[in-house]
């Protein structure tokens, strides 16, 4: 059990990392005044792959969510 929660641990700081990431994403499209169209589609697909991965934790704590509230349920 205990290499379950240090995995979801270290996963909690991916998700934050994540966030913190797409932050700056957005602030440097915003710090932009001529847009390098190739440098935004960088960030783009980038900031993509955050939001999945993000979507997808997200998903992972649902479920342990789910499983918690079943265990509370059956007592």
């Amino acid at each position: 059990m205990a290499a379950k929660a240090k995995k979801g641990k270290e996963t909690a700081g991916d998700f934050k990392k994540h966030l913190e990431e797409i932050a700056s994403i957005l602030e440097w499209f915003d710090s932009q005044e001529e847009l390098d169209v190739e440098k935004a589609l960088e960030k783009v697909k980038q900031a993509a792959e955050l939001i999945k991965a993000s979507k997808k934790r997200l998903g992972e704590l649902e479920n342990e969510f789910e499983e918690i509230k079943a265990d509370i349920e059956k007592e």
